[in-house]
């Protein structure tokens, strides 16, 4: 038989899990945010090299508010691209070794978020089989209900009300720490 201060005590790991899900999802969603700005930005890249081939590329920069500079290369050599190489240093590289870079941040990255993932999906499991246990705890905390009571097991409590009185009662919240009924916010 199970307490009642175990099924709370259940409850609260499950809500805490839910909890530490609800932030790897959302860290899960801010990687994948980083992805695809590293995806868009090895795009261009690669872009801008292949166009450079021409002797002359052009590209449309957003600077923000709305506000979009010209910027033209001209000749048949690469440009360069301003990089950040950590700790807020940046560097002029040529758009190759830029590209090259980009797309090697973009898999460490995309490990990061396999893992994210991963971790999502072991949470999970683990809160449906806490979540499992716990409704089946809570089944053995409440006293069974009768089908059919027999004649000699059927007695009316002394507290009962009259059937006028239960019209006018108040029906039970559900989920009360001082009702019959447990919930998982119990």
């Amino acid at each position: 038989m199970v307490e009642r201060s175990e099924l709370q005590k259940m409850a609260r790991t499950i809500d805490a899990y839910r909890k530490q899900l609800d932030d790897l999802n959302a860290r899960a969603e801010q990687v994948s945010a980083i992805i695809e700005e590293h995806q868009l930005t090895t795009g261009i890249l690669h872009s801008l090299q292949e166009s450079s081939k021409t002797g002359r590329t052009g590209a449309r920069l957003s600077i923000g508010s709305g506000v979009t500079l010209n910027y033209i290369h001209e000749g048949e050599e690469e440009g360069t691209a301003l990089v950040d190489i950590g700790s807020g240093v940046f560097g002029e590289k040529p758009w190759s070794e830029a590209h090259s870079m980009t797309l090697e941040r973009k898999e460490g990255i995309t490990l990061l978020h396999k893992d994210l993932s991963e971790q999502v999906t072991k949470l999970e499991v683990k809160i449906t089989v806490l979540a499992e246990e716990f409704n089946a705890a809570a089944e053995q905390l409440q006293p069974p209900q009768p089908t059919q009571p027999s004649a000699a097991t059927t007695v009316e409590p002394p507290s009962s009300p009259m059937p006028d009185e239960k019209e006018t009662r108040r029906p039970q919240r559900r989920g009360s720490r001082f009702g019959n009924e447990l919930t998982l916010d119990d």
